[in-house]
């Protein structure tokens, strides 16, 4: 493991701390399923890039980002509810074992992140429809991480690179299109 793949899953668990922080003072509301699926989807990527012997430390790190973000959204009894959304993550998790079991680890690693990219993809459509929501400071740490493990990689293998270079693209979406914010007028909300 080399120094910039540190650097990338440092600057990942770090970016957690102001949703953590938020979280506690109530003043951010998350759904606890959403999080913990997440995790979830974060933990198979990483298991399938481990049985490969590549880099698996971001993925790492997001799975313990997500898995602290549901324990305080659990602490602050935070809501629970399942929706489509829930229902198409745990979906992919579940396409990414059966994937994995029947395919490889490789296959899996390829399978798991792109179901990664497809769950985040509400959180693409609401950076471009609400972008002054968006944390554009995180989404730019996030993608700092992303390319910092991408360039670390050793290989331009699947099991060094696919993961955090896909992570590094969707953050670079996310950064682009929250980035309207800062030229676009905020929309008032409706009373």
């Amino acid at each position: 493991m080399n120094v910039l793949i540190l650097a990338g899953s440092a600057v990942a668990i770090l970016t957690y701390f102001p949703l953590w922080k938020g979280i506690r003072t109530g003043k951010v509301e998350q759904n606890l399923l959403t999080w913990a699926l997440w995790g979830v989807l974060d933990l198979v990527v990483a298991a399938t890039i481990i049985v490969q012997g590549g880099s698996f430390l971001l993925p790492i790190a997001y799975t313990i980002g997500s898995s602290i973000t549901a324990v305080f959204i659990a602490k602050s009894k935070g809501k629970a509810s399942w929706t489509w959304f829930e229902s198409l993550v745990l979906s992919l998790v579940l396409a990414s074992m059966v994937i994995w079991y029947f395919s490889g680890g490789k296959v899996a690693t390829v399978a798991s992140t792109i179901a990664m990219v497809i769950a985040g993809i509400p959180q693409l459509v609401e950076a471009w429809k609400k972008p002054h929501s968006m944390p554009l400071l995180a989404f730019s740490a996030y993608l700092l991480a992303n390319v910092l493990s991408t360039v670390g990689g050793s290989d331009w293998s699947i099991k060094e690179r696919f993961y955090p270079a896909s992570a590094a693209v969707y953050c670079f979406l996310i950064v682009l299109l929250s980035a309207r914010k800062l030229w676009l007028k905020p929309t008032p909300s409706p009373n």
